[in-house]
């Protein structure tokens, strides 16, 4: 009896024992966990970021993030549905499709944009990144990514990531069971645990030893029989051991089985041995999800631009994570135990260490504190540090932690942003946006002084021939030329370019004469010629003037003076300047009243055609051959008028081309009606704009399906075009003409004598006739210089085989002294004014009449 007390006494104690041991030891790790997960949720509530799973399916499994998750989704259901599909959530169709195709290769994807509008017509904007996770047999189980809250930092042209998590453990408490084992018998007692670890409906009296080890995991078998073994011998003091047991479910139970022996026999074998058996299967749960989420966060803070610290409460480093490394160079060993200011430029270190002194006084958290840092190759980059503090349980600070960011890309973008904003990316120079708010101060400042400011507009004159008869790479070298001149003249501040070739200039004078002499410099520097890829090239500029406060009380009334004064300039002969006065404003408005008129007069058939007679021979025995097609504008109010009126202003609003075509297609549509009803071999030649050639290939189809539609034969046909126009691309120009004279059509040279044409380029274009200009024949009587370039010209086109007609004859005597000279074909108002269709068909009805002009 007192042997069974004794027995019973010391099972007790070894029970007790055992059971004290691990609960302290299960106590121990639980509280390593509670401290891990108070880290990493210290850490997450700095972050903006959350994250997710979905299954293969691509359907929510998991969601984590707090606030960000409850201010995107608000209340609307998540799990078990696509991101895409969750109610209110809007993605770019682009984007989506480019996501979806990633994701059915199993790519990883980045920065995807989703947004949300709540009821209050608030709106999140957040991106998500993933990457898939994969079985070990290579089968998609689905993806696991972060998203962030990119809302406020998409208004400052960046985002910020801060590590945010959750971290999952479950631990539920040790359930206990006695065990005893005897070697030598190899009887195995295991009390209720059977049943409540395995699920067996009740547990066996005896089991043998030998038995356990076949329910065991295969990979456990052999480390138990070794645990046993070293226990049964004495080399350890206890047995503890955990290993895995096949349940009822077929399914693991992991147990973990502590004990020592309790009895041995005279020989020093063991008899018995005793302990317990604890459930660990929610603690190996518990180490399994602790393990994911560590390496979760660990994949997310790898994937981050951010970087981890931790620091005392002297604000040394305490803690580095490896992104540091990447971010400033230094090796963690280098860093810890040194302030952050010790790796700063020395101001940015004075003020960072006041920073540091005022938190230390109050702790308190702290987001997106920006700074400037040193790098270990001596760069300089732009962090953006947050934090918290760290306090013991007694609520003493410790320190604090948490995240830094390289935001230099982000510093550097907006900074960018802003010269863009303001400036003229050509140039350099301020744009319109700059000049504004620059011009609105001014203006304050000279009420305020009561001062004068002269705004002057200017641009360059024959621009538009630069970029057509160079190229546009020469227009653009051309305005920076102009504008690094212009700076070295004048302040940067007060110079801006506003369009095109326009640059605006304000600049505070004391009277109008201050003005005229500041504009007479600018005249003066751009007079001088520029070098513009290797060769001298001399511009002019006309500039408009406008004074507040007497021609403008703010900046767009100034500006539009001005703008109307440089107009009149242009119109006074370039090269020179105008103030803005009243009637100018009434000009510019009739200006901009005729460009709108004519913009519709096309659609409102306000447009006709009038035909110029050209004669070949001697009045009273020559004969009508053909004719040039004019354009004529039939006004609604202002009646009938002449291209002069008109066709300059469609050059400069961008109709000439319209225009144009309007007239080619009328030309030839009557030239299909008139072959049947003129005589055999009448001609029309039509004006062609520089515009109008410019394409090329588009501009000779439009001749040849005209030529069909109309049945026209090519022969009829003569497009005449100026010399600037043949200049202003030469090489395309050539080829498109050639390739139309292979329909028949004939060419003209229009206003001979007035460009620069050579003989070398005569030869290499396929050119028909010379068109002496009307200047010439003014005084052709009386002046030698005039007769002399009249019969240079006859000559050089007798030695191409080229025809000469003379356009503008207006007296009998200019006109025998044409035909003495060589000229074959002419056309005047001494024979005819132009005419309109009908007019010009009689004239083929009576014999040509005896020319009575004047003789001088």
């Amino acid at each position: 009896m007192a042997d069974a007390l004794l027995l019973a006494a010391i099972t007790g104690a070894l029970v007790y024992l055992v059971m004290d041991l691990v609960s302290r030891r299960l106590s121990s790790k639980v509280q390593k966990v509670e401290e891990s997960e108070k880290r990493f949720r210290d850490l997450t509530e700095l972050s903006a970021d959350w994250f997710w799973e979905t299954d293969a399916e691509h359907r929510v499994t998991w969601l984590s993030g707090g606030a960000g998750v409850a201010l995107l989704f608000g209340s609307t259901p998540t799990y078990g549905k696509r991101l895409w599909e969750i109610p209110r959530i809007e993605v770019d169709p682009r984007a989506l499709e480019v996501h979806l195709e990633r994701l059915g290769q199993q790519l990883p994807f980045f920065d995807l944009e989703i947004s949300r509008t709540d009821e209050r017509g608030a709106r999140q904007i957040h991106i998500v990144s993933g990457q898939s996770r994969k079985a070990p047999d290579g089968r998609l189980l689905g993806y696991r990514g972060v998203g962030r809250d990119i809302t406020e930092q998409r208004r400052a042209e960046g985002a910020l990531f801060e590590a945010k998590g959750r971290l999952e453990l479950a631990l539920d408490g040790a359930n206990l069971a006695e065990w005893h084992y005897e070697p030598d018998a190899d009887e195995l007692y295991a009390g209720d645990g059977w049943v409540r670890f395995l699920g067996h409906e009740r547990s066996p009296s005896i089991t043998r030893g030998a038995e356990l080890p076949r329910l065991m995991h295969p990979e456990d078998r052999a480390p138990w029989r070794a645990a046993l073994a070293r226990a049964l011998k004495g080399e350890v003091p206890e047995l503890d051991m955990e290993f895995r047991l096949k349940s009822r479910s077929e399914g693991w139970t992991w147990l973990q089985v502590r004990g020592r022996v309790t009895e041995r026999g005279a020989d020093g074998r063991a008899r018995r041995v005793s302990g317990v058996v604890a459930d660990i299967g929610a603690r190996k749960q518990a180490e399994v999800a602790l393990q994911e989420t560590e390496r979760r966060f660990h994949d997310v803070a790898a994937a981050s631009a951010e970087y981890l610290w931790e620091t005392d409460a002297e604000w040394r480093y305490t803690y580095l994570s490896e992104r540091v490394e990447a971010v400033l160079g230094y090796p963690r060993a280098e860093m810890l135990g040194r302030r952050p200011q010790d790796f700063m430029p020395l101001a940015e270190a004075r003020e960072m260490a006041g920073w540091f002194a005022c938190r230390g006084a109050d702790p308190q958290p702290f987001r997106e504190h920006v700074h400037r840092a040193m790098t270990k190759a001596g760069g300089a980059i732009w962090q953006s540090l947050s934090g918290v503090p760290v306090r013991d349980e007694r609520g003493a600070l410790q320190g604090f932690r948490g995240t830094a960011a390289d935001i230099t890309a982000r510093k550097s973008a907006e900074a960018r942003i802003e010269y863009l904003a303001t400036r003229d990316p050509l140039t350099g120079l301020p744009n319109r946006l700059l000049l504004t708010d620059r011009a609105g101060q001014a203006i304050l400042n000279a009420a305020r002084s009561r001062g004068q400011l002269a705004l002057l507009c200017f641009d360059l004159d024959r621009f538009k021939l630069v970029n057509e008869s160079l190229s546009h790479g020469a227009g653009d070298a051309l305005l920076r030329g102009v504008a690094e001149r212009l700076e070295q003249l004048l302040s940067e501040d007060s110079l801006a370019r506003v369009s095109g070739d326009e640059f605006v200039l304000l600049q505070p004078v004391r009277s109008a004469d201050e003005a005229a002499v500041l504009a007479q410099r600018l005249l003066d520097v751009l007079a001088r010629p520029f070098n513009v890829e290797g060769r001298p090239l001399a511009v002019g500029a006309s500039i408009g003037i406008s004074i507040y406060p007497n021609d403008g009380r703010d900046f767009a009334e100034l500006l539009k003076n001005a703008d109307a004064a440089m107009f009149h300039a242009k119109e006074s002969g370039r090269g020179t300047f105008r103030f803005f006065s009243p009637a100018l404003h009434a000009r510019a408005v009739e200006r901009l009243r005729l460009e709108n008129e004519l913009r519709s007069a096309l659609a409102r058939s306000e447009l006709v055609m009038h035909w110029h007679p050209v004669v070949r021979g001697r009045p009273g025995a020559g004969r009508v051959i053909g004719a040039e097609a004019l354009v004529r504008w039939q006004h609604p109010e202002r009646g009938l008028l002449l291209p002069q009126d008109f066709v300059p202003l469609a050059e400069d609003c961008g109709l000439i081309r319209a225009v144009g075509e309007w007239t080619l297609d009328r030309t030839l549509s009557q030239a299909g009606a008139w072959q049947r009803s003129l005589p055999r071999g009448t001609w029309f030649a039509v004006n062609v704009s520089a515009p109008e050639l410019a394409p090329g290939q588009p501009f000779y189809e439009r001749i040849r399906d005209s030529l069909r539609k109309n049945g026209v034969d090519g022969s009829c046909v003569e497009l005449e075009v100026t010399e600037r126009t043949l200049m202003s691309a030469f090489a395309d120009n050539a080829e498109t003409l050639a390739r139309i004279g292979e329909l028949g059509v004939r060419f003209a040279i229009d206003d001979f004598g007035t460009g620069y044409s050579s003989l070398a380029y005569l030869r290499a274009l396929p050119i028909n006739k010379l068109k002496i200009d009307r200047s010439f024949l003014r005084e052709l009587d009386t002046q030698r210089a005039d007769e002399a370039i009249v019969r240079a010209i006859v000559s050089m086109a007798r030695s191409l085989n080229l025809s000469v007609a003379a356009e503008g004859v207006e007296t009998g005597a200019q006109l025998e002294r044409l035909i003495g000279l060589g000229c074959d074909e002419w056309q005047g108002h001494l024979f005819s004014r132009p005419l309109d269709a009908q007019a010009f068909e009689r004239l083929f009805d009576t014999p040509m009449p005896q020319l009575q002009g004047k003789k001088s």
